[in-house]
């Protein structure tokens, strides 16, 4: 083929692997709370540009969907797109990294020592740092996923069925999708209704070719959706016409134009039976392997296989995980006491990385470092097991243009309800001036100053050891 002529097909090399757990190392050090999805998206959209915003939240749909801490299961569904299985375990491992190194210690401290009396500061002080990020990442996820009058219509009642009707996650998402595919099929069908799924700049430039064209606006209109667009300002004769390129598809994009698609949509993501195949047997033996290490110590089994039934069965989001921690740690074995367990949330609190990473502590307590290995394990691996099978399908489906408007509503709705858990981390955390100052500070830092997040935590911190010492 002639090189010149930009048809010979490019085959990008893949994200290594080390790129992946190095970046989500770095998502991992700055992730607090839902702020996870906020640290997500800024690396793996704007600074590597692995995927679209698009892209990311679909893949921020399928992990709400889902069991288990929604941060932990994006993480492994965005590793997975990338790299497959590997790419799923580096992200997780390197996500959940810090957290976990950092409850092992403050667990240590804690039975070492019987009290940490700098938690109670840093509770305050990073708990309202914590609504700032949170603030941020929930004004970035509405602009970038609500979009059109469907994504409101959703958003909203999402936001009204928790605040008002306090309905559970999965009642919502249930809800969510059912309507936004009723909505999506009436659109498609009725053009009256077709606003609903059109966002404000499509409306805004079908309004244009409404106005002042007479008998052509219809042809005009049929010219545009098949990639024709006039001159503006002139009299639009058939010579000015100019047709917009179709976006590059992996296979056919030159050197040039496969460097503006995103890592993710080079990635085949056509469905194979061997490899489907290969990723269910790798998962059996990941499980097999797990429960054949925790059987040979019966604390590790209990705690394990309780861990690991509350992590296949619990939707909503890792909050939601808590009571049935509780009840299991506290009541059912008496691992913890109801004072020990307060401490155990503070602590998974104060540190990065989602709340369940109170199993850790419960393990260090139950049987040393094994024993918070195994926990932490436990409490992710059934979530991360189904992420990773779904995933390809997924992807696959939602290439599908309805499909991708119902998942857009779907999270729309998602977003809608992050509004409810902002307004109430706000009531809970920002008590008093000092704590609204900390607030305010996250939120001016991370979207005017454009610090990394990591270095606003490490202030943060400092800031809460001096003011509520």
């Amino acid at each position: 083929m002639d090189e010149r002529k930009g048809a010979v097909p490019v085959e990008a090399p893949p994200v290594g692997l080390w790129d992946i757990a190095l970046t989500f190392l770095r998502i991992g050090l700055g992730s607090f709370s839902l702020a996870a999805l906020g640290e997500a998206r800024e690396w793996v959209t704007r600074r590597r540009r692995w995927f679209t915003d698009e892209e990311y939240l679909q893949g921020l749909g399928l992990a709400q969907l889902l069991p288990g801490a929604p941060t932990v299961n994006l993480s492994s569904y965005l590793g997975f797109r990338l790299r497959g299985l590997p790419g799923a375990a580096a992200a997780t491992v390197f996500f959940l990294a810090p957290c976990f190194l950092l409850m092992l210690l403050l667990s240590h401290l804690y039975f070492r020592y019987g009290r940490l009396p700098v938690v109670s500061g840093l509770f305050r002080g990073l708990g309202a740092l914590v609504v700032g990020l949170v603030f941020n990442t929930v004004f970035n996820l509405w602009r970038s996923g609500v979009r059109t009058p469907l994504h409101w219509l959703t958003a909203l009642s999402g936001f009204a069925l928790v605040y008002w009707f306090k309905l559970g996650i999965i009642q919502i998402l249930l809800i969510a999708g059912g309507a936004s595919l009723v909505l999506v099929l009436l659109a498609a069908r009725f053009p009256a209704v077709s606003f609903l799924t059109a966002t404000w700049r499509d409306m805004r430039r079908k309004g244009a070719f409404s106005e002042g064209h007479g008998g052509n606006n219809r042809e005009e209109a049929a010219g545009a959706e098949r990639g024709l667009l006039p001159w503006p300002g002139r009299d639009r004769p058939s010579e000015n016409k100019i047709r917009l390129p179709a976006p590059p598809s992996p296979q056919t994009a030159g050197a040039g134009e496969s460097q503006s698609l995103s890592a993710c949509s080079r990635v085949d993501a056509r469905l194979h039976w061997r490899k489907t195949a290969s990723l269910g047997l790798w998962l059996v033996l990941i499980l097999a392997a797990h429960l054949a290490l925790i059987r040979r110590r019966p604390e590790l089994m209990q705690m394990g296989g309780s861990f690991l039934r509350i992590g296949a069965l619990v939707f909503g989001s890792g909050y939601a995980m808590l009571p049935f921690i509780q009840d299991v740690v506290v009541r059912r074995f008496e691992w913890l006491t109801n004072p020990q367990f307060a401490v155990a949330l503070a602590l998974s609190l104060i540190t990065p990385g989602p709340v369940t990473i109170i199993g850790a502590f419960v393990g260090y307590k139950v049987a040393g470092v094994a024993g918070a290995a195994v926990g932490t394990v436990s409490m992710y691996l059934p979530s991360w097991a189904m992420t990773t099978l779904v995933a390809a399908p997924y992807a696959r489906a939602g290439q599908a243009a309805r499909v991708r408007q119902v998942i857009g509503g779907i999270v729309a709705a998602f977003i809608g309800t992050l509004v409810v858990v902002l307004i109430r981390l706000s009531g809970d955390m920002l008590v008093d001036l000092p704590t609204l100052a900390m607030a305010a500070a996250a939120v001016i830092a991370q979207r005017f100053v454009k610090v990394d997040t990591v270095w606003i935590v490490l202030a943060g911190a400092l800031a809460s050891l001096l003011i509520f010492h």
